[in-house]
């Protein structure tokens, strides 16, 4: 299965208001496709050490691998400021989620709605929901950068991948995300307590609720009162997407990329592209926008 229909699978799955901020695969396989169509870039052979000044002079000389490199930045930098804006709100329902478990506590804090603790549950259910989903956003945005860079350097002869992910793509928070993953085993214990604590408002006292993990199943969550059949089948759904997604990870993970990502953040900025640390600085400004001209 291609890794695009992958993609859009995921896509589908997300909030709709999270579509535009996935990175655009097709739109950098368009770019790829332009280099190829290029007659002033035929394929470069297997490079020697000295040949790669000549590789990176090449590349700055070519109008679609400059095009690319800049839509490949723009995508890093969008996906990035997402995720972490993202982050963010998934902390802020945390907390309300966290509220209404502290009021399914406090017996002198019920009585405003009856269905307080199907409410709750719904709440909590939904809240790991989307949390699963930033994970898979996380997982296949990173995916998409390295096998993007892999059809790039196979369709051109150049070596930019690993370079790229290493320096630019490693640094970024939806490389590693230690807080995301800590919140989703939060909201575990969150769905197991605010069980408890709706089987002890109901007088009931029933064996122990299933888990809220990615080993549930939407036939075990529907025993649960206030969890219906959408919100259980999306899950179902995600938690499929969310094991696709980590074996493609897997097999596109790099170790070189992963102990960048575990260090402290470098200081030089992400470059155009991967080359020699000589020829960085000049290919940065390669690829910068061209100054404006001021109007006569």
């Amino acid at each position: 299965m291609k890794f695009g229909h992958d993609m859009h699978r995921v896509v589908r799955v997300s909030d709709a208001e999270w579509a535009p901020y996935f990175m655009q695969y097709k739109l950098l396989k368009k770019c790829i496709k332009q280099i190829r169509a290029e007659p002033s870039s035929p394929p470069v052979p297997p490079r020697a050490a000295d040949e790669e000044a000549g590789e990176k002079a090449t590349m700055a000389k070519s109008a679609p691998e400059v095009a690319f490199f800049r839509a490949l930045r723009f995508e890093l930098q969008k996906s990035a400021q997402f995720f972490r804006q993202a982050e963010l709100v998934l902390e802020v329902r945390r907390e309300r989620v966290r509220e209404a478990l502290r009021q399914l506590q406090d017996e002198d804090r019920l009585g405003l709605l009856e269905d307080a603790p199907d409410r709750a549950l719904r709440a909590c259910v939904t809240y790991y929901r989307d949390l699963l989903l930033l994970e898979n956003y996380a997982i296949m945005n990173y995916c998409g950068f390295s096998k993007i860079l892999k059809k790039h350097d196979k369709q051109t002869g150049f070596t930019t991948r690993t370079q790229f992910m290493r320096v630019c793509v490693a640094p970024q928070p939806f490389t590693r995300y230690p807080r995301l993953m800590e919140m989703i085993r939060e909201a575990e214990d969150l769905y197991r307590d605010i069980a408890a604590a709706s089987d002890r408002i109901r007088g009931t006292r029933s064996v122990d609720p299933p888990p809220l993990s990615p080993s549930s199943s939407s036939q075990q969550l529907s025993t649960l009162g206030g969890v219906g059949a959408p919100e259980t089948d999306a899950l179902d759904a995600i938690l499929n997407l969310r094991e696709a997604a980590s074996r493609i990870r897997e097999g596109e993970e790099d170790p070189d990329a992963a102990a960048a990502a575990a260090a402290p953040p470098a200081a030089a900025p992400c470059p155009a592209f991967a080359g020699p640390a000589a020829d960085l600085e000049r290919l940065h400004k390669t690829t910068s926008p061209p100054p404006k001209r001021a109007r006569t």
